[in-house]
C-alpha cells in the first residue's frame, strides 16, 4: 500500500475490508482536491479500470473516488468511498560526502524530502540512512555512494556519487620563520605538511600560564589548495607555542606537533659581536644552527646554548645573523634577522709590503694583509716611499672598497732608473680601518738594485752586482737572463751572495739583459721581488778579409762576413766603375766573385757596411777587398 502518489509511477486500486464488486459494477475516479467527488457522485470513468498513473497536472492533493454498485437483481443504490492522497513529482536525493578519520565518510542529505532513505557503499548491502551518518570507506581510493529515497510510493528515487576521499592525516608543523628584525612579537610564516583539502584546520596558540591548553588564533586561515599536501599561514605578530588542529566532518580532531617562537638579540662589543638566544621554551630545543653573512659562517650549537660570541669580525663590517632551532617534537623555528656592525678599538695588524721592479724598471709596491685573507671593507692602505736619506713621502690612500681587498699596490713610474740607483728606494705601509684605528707601519721593503759591467774588454763575459733585498730574514737570489721582449732565456741556481759572473752569456745578442729574483727574506711562499733590469751593451764587430781566391781549390773561394752581433745590416761591394756587384743583409749570404753571372775578374773592390745596432745606434765601416785567381 502506498501513502503518496508519484508522477509517472502507476498504482492499482484494490478494495479493502473484504469487499468484492464485479468489475462491471466498480468505478474509480481521481478528482483534484481534498474530499472531492465527481458531479452528482457519478464517475465519468469506465467501469472496471483499476489502474492510475499520475501526471504533472495531478500534482497536489487528490481524492480517489470509488463507486461500488450492488449485484443484480438488487435494486439498492451503489456505495461511494473516498480517500485523500498527495500527488508528488519526485527528484533524486541530493547529498554530500565528506572524509572522516578512521577510513570513514559522513553522508549528509542536502534536501531531505522523503520519509526514509538508505545508503549503499561500493556495492555493499544497503543500510538505513539517517542524515548525517558515518559509513565505512576504502581509504585513498575511489568510493561509490548510492543514496535511495523512499517517497512512500512504489517508485523509490536514487542518486550516485563516486569520489576519492582524502586520507585524514595528522598535520605536521615543519617550520616557523620570523620575519623582520624584532626579537619578539614580529611577523612570522608558518609551514605545514600532511594537510588536505576537505578538512578544516585551525591554528592554535597555547594559553598563557595554562600549559597544554590552546585557543584558536583569530584570522589565521590555513586552507590547503586542492591536490596540495602543504599549506602556510601568516601572522602579523607571533609569540608563543603554536600548533595546527585538523577537524573532519565527523568531528574528529588531530593536532600537529607544537613549534615555539625563537628570537635573536645582540650587541657589538670590542672585536666581537655578542648574540643572545630568546627561545619561548628552551627545553624544547635539541640544537641550534647559527648562520652569518658575509663570510658564509655556519655554526652548529647544542640545544643548551643561550648565547654566542662571534670574534671573527672586522671593524666597520655589517653582519646579518639568523638562528635556527631544531625542536624535540619535530619541526624547526627560525629567528628574526639580527644586523650588527662590528666595533673595535684594536689597531689592525701591520701589513706586509713587497717592492719589486717590473720589466719597464718601475717599482710596484704591493701591500697585503698582515693577518687574514683580506683587508677589511671601507678601510684605507697608505703606502709611503723613502729614497736615500730623505723623509718618507706618502702616496694617496688606497681604499679597500665595500667588500674589502686582498691587496693594494702603487706603481712608482715617474722615477728614473738613474735616480733609483742614486737614491735606493724603500717602501712601507700602514692600514686604517673604518673605525679609525691605524696599524703599525710595515717593515720596509727595498728592492734589489742591479748593475752590469763587462768582465773583459770585449764584453764576452758579464759581471753582475746588486744591493741586498731588505726583509726580516736572509734572501736567496737567482739571476734571470732576458730577451728584449722580457722572455726568460736562462735562470741560474740560487745564490746567497750579491755578485755573479756570467761566463757564457748569449753570443747572438748585442745587449745583455738581466734581472735578479729575490725570495725568502720573510716573503710569503710563492712571492718574489725583482730587481731592475740591468743591461750591458756590446759593440758589434765586423771582420772582412783583404783578399780571396775564387779559383775552386776549396780554399778562400768565397767572401763571407764574420764578426759579432751582426744583425740589421747592409753590406755592399762596388767595382772600379761604381757598379754594385754584391749585396748581403744576412751573414749566410756569401760572394763567389762572379760579376753579373760572369767569371771573377782579378781586381780590387770597395765595400761598405751599414748596421743599426740593438741599441739603435748606427755603425758604418768601409774597406777594400781584392780578388786573386
Amino acid at each position: 500500500e502506498v501513502t503518496v502518489l508519484q508522477v509517472g509511477c502507476p498504482v492499482r486500486f484494490v478494495q479493502n475490508c473484504g469487499r468484492v464488486t464485479l468489475p462491471a459494477l466498480l468505478y474509480y475516479q481521481v478528482v483534484k482536491g481534498t474530499n472531492a467527488v465527481p458531479a452528482n457522485c457519478l464517475p465519468t470513468t469506465t467501469a472496471g479500470v483499476i489502474t492510475y498513473t499520475p501526471t504533472l497536472a495531478d500534482v497536489g492533493p487528490v481524492t480517489v473516488f470509488e463507486l461500488s454498485n450492488p449485484t443484480p437483481p438488487s435494486t439498492s443504490g451503489g456505495l461511494a468511498y473516498i480517500r485523500n492522497y498527495q500527488v508528488i513529482n519526485p527528484t533524486p536525493p541530493t547529498f554530500t560526502v565528506a572524509a572522516c578519520a578512521g577510513n570513514a565518510a559522513l553522508v549528509t542529505l542536502t534536501n531531505p524530502i522523503y520519509s526514509s532513505y538508505s545508503v549503499q557503499v561500493n556495492g555493499g548491502a544497503p543500510q538505513p540512512l539517517t542524515s548525517p551518518q558515518q559509513v565505512a570507506t576504502a581509504p585513498g581510493a575511489a568510493n561509490t555512494f548510492v543514496v535511495t529515497g523512499n517517497p512512500g510510493s512504489s517508485c523509490p528515487q536514487s542518486a550516485s556519487q563516486t569520489v576519492t576521499l582524502a586520507v585524514a592525516q595528522t598535520p605536521v608543523f615543519t617550520r616557523l620563520a620570523r620575519a623582520g628584525t624584532a626579537p619578539s612579537g614580529g611577523a612570522a610564516q608558518l609551514d605545514f605538511t600532511q594537510v588536505s583539502a576537505g578538512f578544516s584546520y585551525a591554528l592554535e596558540v597555547e594559553n598563557p600560564g595554562q600549559s597544554g591548553t590552546y585557543a584558536v588564533v583569530a584570522g589565521a586561515a590555513v586552507t590547503p589548495a586542492a591536490g596540495a599536501s602543504a599549506a602556510t599561514a601568516s601572522l602579523a605578530t607571533a609569540q608563543g607555542r603554536y600548533r595546527l588542529t585538523r577537524t573532519d566532518a565527523c568531528g574528529n580532531t588531530a593536532s600537529s606537533n607544537a613549534v615555539v617562537t625563537l628570537g635573536l638579540s645582540g650587541s657589538a662589543a670590542n672585536d666581537r659581536n655578542i648574540l643572545t638566544f630568546n627561545s619561548f621554551d628552551p627545553l624544547a630545543v635539541t640544537g641550534y644552527t647559527l648562520t652569518r653573512s658575509p663570510g658564509g659562517l655556519t655554526v652548529p650549537l647544542p640545544g643548551s646554548a643561550t648565547s654566542y660570541d662571534d670574534a671573527q669580525v672586522q671593524c666597520g663590517t655589517g653582519y646579518t645573523y639568523r638562528l635556527t632551532a631544531t625542536l624535540a617534537g619535530g619541526g624547526t623555528s627560525i629567528s628574526n634577522t639580527l644586523v650588527l656592525t662590528a666595533q673595535s678599538t684594536t689597531p689592525p695588524p701591520a701589513p706586509l709590503v713587497v717592492a719589486s721592479f717590473d720589466l719597464r724598471n718601475a717599482v710596484v709596491a704591493t701591500a697585503t694583509p698582515g693577518a687574514g685573507p683580506a683587508f677589511g671593507p671601507g678601510g684605507q692602505v697608505v703606502i709611503s716611499k723613502q729614497a736615500g736619506g730623505a723623509a718618507p713621502v706618502a702616496y694617496a690612500p688606497l681604499r679597500t672598497g665595500p667588500a674589502g681587498a686582498t691587496s693594494r699596490a702603487v706603481r712608482d713610474s715617474t722615477t728614473t732608473l738613474t735616480a733609483f740607483l742614486a737614491a735606493p728606494p724603500c717602501y712601507a705601509a700602514v692600514v686604517r680601518d673604518t673605525c679609525g684605528n691605524v696599524s703599525a707601519a710595515s717593515l720596509s721593503s727595498c728592492p734589489a738594485l742591479l748593475t752590469v759591467e763587462p768582465a773583459d774588454p770585449e764584453g764576452q763575459t758579464a759581471r753582475l752586482r746588486w744591493s741586498a733585498f731588505q726583509g726580516p730574514a736572509a734572501a736567496a737570489y737567482r739571476v734571470i737572463t732576458l730577451a728584449a721582449d722580457g722572455t726568460v732565456l736562462a735562470t741560474s741556481a740560487f745564490i746567497t751572495g750579491l755578485t755573479y759572473l756570467d761566463v757564457a752569456p748569449p753570443t747572438d745578442r748585442q745587449i745583455l739583459r738581466y734581472r735578479i729574483e729575490a725570495s725568502g727574506a720573510g716573503l710569503p711562499v710563492g712571492t718574489v721581488s725583482y730587481s731592475n733590469v740591468g743591461t750591458l751593451t756590446r759593440r758589434p764587430r765586423l771582420v772582412v778579409p783583404t783578399a780571396f781566391t775564387p779559383n775552386g781549390d776549396g780554399l778562400n773561394d768565397i767572401l763571407e762576413l764574420k764578426g759579432r752581433y751582426l744583425q740589421n745590416f747592409t753590406f755592399i761591394v762596388i767595382d772600379r766603375n761604381g757598379q754594385e756587384v754584391f749585396r748581403a743583409t744576412d751573414r749566410t749570404q756569401t760572394w763567389d766573385g762572379t760579376l753579373h753571372g760572369h767569371a771573377p775578374v782579378n781586381a780590387a773592390y770597395v765595400w761598405r757596411f751599414d748596421l743599426r745596432g740593438e741599441d739603435g745606434l748606427p755603425l758604418r765601416q768601409t774597406g777594400t777587398i781584392t780578388i786573386l785567381k
